[in-house]
């Protein structure tokens, strides 16, 4: 064997196992040095792991569908003069239509319904105390799984949801009413009316998703609820659509149709104003701010924000760690000196340096990935995410992981190592040279820099938190503190509300309640007026109460009344507007009193001015409102979804067991659900 052997390379096997074993006792020798520079970069690169992840999370989104980049929403525009609605929903006939019209270009499509309602009666037919109010059903055309990729554990997906009554449940939900026991054949029932039989069974929704359901059923089941037919208005836009096209097909060659489509199939009265667009599927979540959206969304803003505030993080850690290693120059200076009077070159001096350095970054990253494991429940619970510690071995984050180990490793290294290996041995030992060095003027401004950048971060961290306070404390125009709000959609309190409100209100911890149809300051509907001066009816932000709307949520007339209980005419034949509204009409808030307007058949007049409130998002500026009286009970199975409470004590448990109390006396059979408006409203703001 003897005559194979290649003696330069067990001289540099040699070499590099001295490198590393003199780089290890370096490491080591210094302990408390060696440990800042670990735990400073740990810190460093912890936190952009934690960034990384995030935005691998928020980019991936929607992109586990297959067909991903074929589906495309159909979202509805009505604008007209600083007013109307940007809808990221469409008419019941949308989808369908347009697949019957243009089959060329569009493969598939499906809708979404929820019957806009924050929640939906489900219980296990089989077992009364198995009932619960679940935010998460949509009705589904039956074309859903040619569109998304979503896995059946138990069931046929081609089949599951082909019929009427039909439902396939999550792994949470089936666990939820059925425990153990294999739900498929059993039934629920939802709404109280309508029975469902379980057909599948699927794994829960992944996170990363810009929908999120517990239930699916079988859009053909919404007949039983509008007897016996789908509604076929073109006007009234509740279905979330989205559109599969067909490979090859341009988004533009479809959307260069929608003009021709809505003078075809809308109502003559919002044609000139409606307008339609193709929404990319993955945009939806990082670009989409329309309305009436499935989920909150993100920003594509944070992506960019938190990618420079991980660089800025790396920079500083890496900065740090340069200052520490150049500042124990003296140190250092008397071993590089003997180095070289012993023969040692520059640029073995340069490498052994370098090996040092990355093995303390080697160390950090080690022990970055081993905090973030640690630490990623807490993160997941922060974010709202449910990311898995598989994340650590997607190639994004390990690519990620190996950049930051060569980039930190040598770019931090590297002018250190320059730096010293670069000191005169003659100098060096007389001790001239080690006090000052060449790294001095660089290490102050290093310093300078680096402290410069984190005081940037510390005073925009700063700002950042006091403009989330003004977000959520800066007056929205109306009072939220200790309003509860309950889910009354079709609940037996339709028919009990006058009496419930009666024995509530006797309560001295009780100021006053109301009925409204959706979360003031988040969400509204739209529906066409015409007023003086109009040529035609146009879309208003509309917002439907109850009487004790005003003093419930403490609002100030500008001018007029407010809706009277005396009036029964104010049901139909009175409206009360905003001041963005007057001021849009070119009116006063008193002359704007007894204006006439159209709505559908019946003509009225403006009894009250409300002053401008926050009736939507702090985000977005205060545009015309309609505000419009449902005082029939009946209106309870549309028009208004929640009561809204307004207390005045400091015991909120008690209060509430006694409003649940009356509510179970009044609404037998009806979970008692509830959240607090300024709960609710915090959601706004928690990107």
């Amino acid at each position: 064997r003897k005559y194979f052997r290649l003696p330069w390379l067990t001289n540099l096997d040699s070499m590099l196992r001295n490198y590393f074993t003199v780089a290890m006792r370096n490491v080591l020798k210094d302990k408390f040095y060696s440990l800042i520079n670990v735990f400073g970069l740990t810190l460093g690169i912890a936190s952009c792991i934690f960034i990384t992840i995030y935005i691998h999370d928020e980019l991936s989104y929607d992109r586990f569908n297959e067909k991903a980049d074929r589906i495309y929403r159909i979202t509805e525009f009505i604008e007209t003069e600083g007013s109307g609605e940007r809808s990221s929903s469409a008419p019941f006939p949308t989808g369908p239509t347009l697949q019957e019209d243009y089959s060329n270009l569009i493969e598939s499509q499906v809708r979404f319904f929820d019957f806009q309602s924050p929640t939906l009666l489900v219980a296990n037919r089989d077992d009364n105390e198995k009932e619960f109010n679940e935010p998460n059903v949509l009705f589904v055309d039956s074309t859903f799984f040619r569109i998304f990729d979503y896995e059946v554990i138990k069931g046929n997906k081609e089949t599951a949801l082909s019929q009427p009554n039909s439902v396939l449940l999550t792994e949470s939900a089936a666990k939820r009413y059925f425990g153990d026991q294999d739900p498929i054949g059993k039934f629920l029932r939802i709404e109280g009316r309508q029975e469902l039989m379980v057909t599948g069974v699927m794994p829960d929704a992944p996170r990363n998703a810009h929908f999120q359901f517990d239930f699916l059923v079988s859009f053909s089941t919404l007949r039983n609820f509008f007897n016996g037919q789908y509604p076929q208005t073109w006007y009234w836009n509740p279905c979330w659509t989205y559109v599969l096209l067909k490979p090859g097909v341009n988004p533009s060659e479809l959307s260069q149709y929608f003009p021709a489509f809505i003078q075809k199939y809308f109502p003559e009265f919002i044609r000139a104003e409606a307008r339609m667009e193709l929404q990319p599927l993955t945009k939806i979540h990082l670009t989409s701010d329309l309305e009436f959206e499935l989920e909150a969304n993100s920003s594509e803003q944070n992506i960019y924000v938190f990618t420079v505030i991980g660089l800025v993080i790396l920079f500083i850690a890496s900065m740090n760690f340069m200052n520490l290693s150049t500042a124990r120059s003296a140190k250092r200076a008397k071993e590089v000196g003997l180095r070289k009077t012993l023969g040692g070159e520059r640029p073995q001096l340069v490498f052994q340096f370098l090996l040092e350095s990355l093995i303390i970054v080697f160390l950090a990253i080690v022990l970055a990935i081993s905090l973030s494991m640690v630490g990623l429940s807490s993160f997941n619970a922060l974010a709202e995410k449910s990311i898995g510690y598989d994340i650590f071995f997607n190639p994004v984050i390990l690519l990620s992981l190996l950049a930051v180990f060569i980039v930190v490793g040598i770019g931090s290294g590297l002018y250190p190592a320059f730096v010293l290996s670069s000191f005169v041995p003659a100098k060096v030992l007389k001790d001239s040279q080690a006090k000052g060095g060449r790294g001095a003027v660089l290490r102050k401004v290093l310093v300078v820099v680096q402290f410069s950048l984190s005081i940037i971060m510390i005073i925009s961290t700063v700002i950042a938190i006091n403009q989330l306070d003004f977000l959520r404390k800066s007056d929205t125009g109306f009072d939220s503190e200790q309003v509860v709000y309950i889910s009354a959609l079709r609940t037996p309190i339709t028919r009990t509300y006058p009496a419930f409100k009666k024995q509530l209100e006797q309560r001295e911890d009780i100021v006053s309640m109301t009925g409204i149809l959706d979360v003031l300051g988040s969400k509204h509907q739209g529906d066409n007026f015409r007023f003086e001066g109009m040529d035609k009816s146009k879309l208003f932000s509309v917002i439907w109460i109850n009487h004790d709307f005003f003093k419930t949520f403490d609002l100030k007339m500008a001018a007029g009344r407010e809706f009277d209980e005396t009036k029964t005419t104010d049901d139909t034949l009175a409206i009360i507007v905003n001041e963005a509204l007057v001021k849009q009409m070119g009116w006063t808030a008193d002359n704007a009193i007894g204006k006439p307007f159209d709505y559908n058949q019946y003509h009225g007049e403006i009894v009250g001015v409300v002053e401008d409130f926050n009736f939507v998002s702090k985000h977005r500026t205060i545009e015309p409102l309609i505000l419009q009286l449902r005082s029939n009970p009946g209106h309870f199975s549309f028009s208004l979804k929640y009561v809204a409470i307004k207390l005045n004590t400091q015991d909120i448990k008690g209060t509430l067991a006694a409003i649940e109390q009356k509510w179970k006396e009044l609404a037998p059979g009806r979970p008692f659900d509830y959240f607090f408006l300024d709960d609710e409203l915090d959601k706004l703001y928690k990107d």
